[in-house]
């Protein structure tokens, strides 16, 4: 019923998001901002080094959709502005998701509520993208519990 393989990932996972939940705080980064970023990780179709530049650019460029318009939004305000910042911040993602680069518009997406949810706090941006980090180190040390349980069977 528990597999190692299941185990052993979702055990490792634990582990490094309570370390995560233990010192983001310390540098007053909000932890649930890692989180976000450790969900773009798993949810995005690559895993592993190969995939970081790809998750990086997608969950950054959401990032950077976010911030001018949280910006422009506080200048100029009103509803309309709002609704025409979401019709063009929405195309813009899913347009860009056309190149092979920022092809995974869910990590767009992500990177965009997310920083629009913090506010547009910069050290939740920073945790936003440290998360993808955290989930590429959750993914590796599963793996090698894994495999040190196999090779042990």
């Amino acid at each position: 019923m528990f597999k190692a393989s299941n185990v052993l990932p979702a055990f490792a996972t634990a582990l490094l998001c309570t370390v995560w939940m233990i010192l983001a705080p310390m540098a007053d980064i909000p932890g649930w901002s890692g989180f976000a970023g450790c969900t773009a990780y798993f949810a995005a179709p690559g895993k592993g080094t190969k995939s970081l530049p790809a998750t990086f650019a997608c969950v950054a460029s959401g990032i950077a959709y976010a911030l001018p318009s949280l910006n422009l939004g506080a200048l100029i305000g009103g509803q309309a502005f709002g609704l025409f910042m979401t019709f063009a911040t929405t195309f813009l993602m899913c347009f860009a998701g056309g190149s092979k680069l920022l092809s995974f518009v869910p990590g767009a997406f992500m990177g965009s509520f997310s920083t629009f949810a913090a506010g547009g706090d910069m050290y939740a941006v920073g945790g936003i993208l440290l998360g993808v980090l955290l989930g590429l180190a959750c993914d590796t040390l599963g793996k090698a519990l894994v495999s040190a349980s196999a090779s042990r069977s």
